[in-house]
């Protein structure tokens, strides 16, 4: 392929002046939709019209979008929302106080009156026959199926370049499970999946103490209950720019959240998920020591967390050994955290 891919996506829309400060619900009339897009969205004016437009130019058509307004300020967010609210009656915009993209989301889930929901960041693009491709691919899975995820186009906005990304299938449990652990192998990206809104509503909704990885840490939690699907086509462009917890500057923080979210992922789920042959606690705790090695070996890993499983190995079956290793792996964490990370911060796990 000679030269970067150029997706067919609508241009960007520069904002149209003239601003009111009423926020817009115009659900009334309209006919129920099949999909409810959430878009949440703070202080992103830069990147929000491109979003709807990207909505607007859908070959599906039966779908509501649902604006949440994390509480953006000094920005043209809620001005243009609301030019594009008084131009189809499917949009709507509302604004909430600043409290992170996982109750955005869920603000808007608690909105939303389709049968599926969407998850459309405000940086994010999809392809024109996007939403076609997943309702498609969800209507006409198996019954166990809740979820399907796509593959996407990724775009790096400083260098001006497309790259198709083409995410893996879901693994079989319980590997499906460590499928959502592995940094780089979350393969479902919120912009390119679709789900039963009544399965998203069950499993409680995003956790709002996550402000990062928060869809990562759904996704966890949805596999325990539900199948998930991978479709083999594009459907969505994923915005990659400095401001993302993802990017390198961003690499302590991701850190303490992947620590976050390994233990609440890891505590909630039983030995017999995990390892279904380890019958008796020596051989139970053996697992755990591995699967404790395996964290500390990832980029970015969970000290603390790895450290619970191995106190909840030496609880199950106490050896001089990994008592020894517990110790030496305590001493040093923090300067390895001083070396990798320049941040001693930690993730303060309670006592097994």
């Amino acid at each position: 392929m000679s030269g970067p891919l150029r997706p067919n996506v609508a241009p960007h829309c520069k904002p149209v002046c003239g601003a009111s400060t009423m926020t817009i619900d115009r659900s009334e009339g309209t006919k129920k939709p099949v999909v409810s897009i959430i878009t949440p969205v703070y202080n992103r004016a830069d990147y929000l019209a491109e979003t709807i437009e990207s909505v607007l130019a859908q070959t599906f058509h039966n779908w509501e979008l649902l604006i949440i307004d994390d509480g953006s300020d000094n920005d043209d967010s809620r001005r243009i929302s609301e030019i594009y609210c008084k131009r189809d009656a499917r949009i709507r915009y509302y604004y909430e106080s600043h409290g992170g993209i996982s109750a955005a989301r869920n603000h808007g889930i608690s909105r939303a009156r389709g049968k599926y929901l969407a998850l459309l960041d405000s940086d994010d693009r999809y392809l024109p026959q996007g939403l076609e491709i997943l309702v498609h691919a969800l209507q006409s899975a198996a019954e166990p199926v809740k979820l399907v995820y796509a593959n996407f186009i990724k775009y790096f906005q400083a260098e001006d370049r497309f790259q198709p990304t083409r995410v893996q299938p879901p693994k079989p449990r319980p590997g499906l499970y460590l499928q959502f652990m592995v940094p780089g192998g979350n393969p479902v990206a919120p912009s390119a999946s679709l789900a039963e809104r009544s399965v998203i509503q069950d499993i409680g909704g995003f956790d709002s103490s996550f402000d990062g990885l928060e869809d990562r840490e759904l996704w966890s939690r949805l596999v325990r209950k539900y199948e998930i699907a991978h479709v083999a086509q594009q459907v969505a462009i994923y915005r990659k720019h400095s401001n993302q917890i993802t990017d390198p500057k961003n690499r302590a923080a991701k850190r303490l959240l992947n620590d976050k979210q390994a233990y609440t992922f890891f505590s909630a789920l039983p030995l017999e998920s995990w390892f279904p042959q380890a019958k008796e606690p020596k051989s139970q705790a053996k697992a755990l020591d591995q699967l404790a090695l395996a964290l500390l070996k990832r980029s970015n890993p969970p000290v603390d967390t790895a450290l619970y499983l191995l106190r909840l190995a030496q609880l199950k079956s106490p050896t001089r050994q990994r008592k020894i290793f517990l110790a030496d792996l305590e001493a040093k964490i923090p300067g390895i955290l001083r070396e990798q990370f320049c941040c001693e911060e930690r993730f303060n796990i309670p006592n097994v």
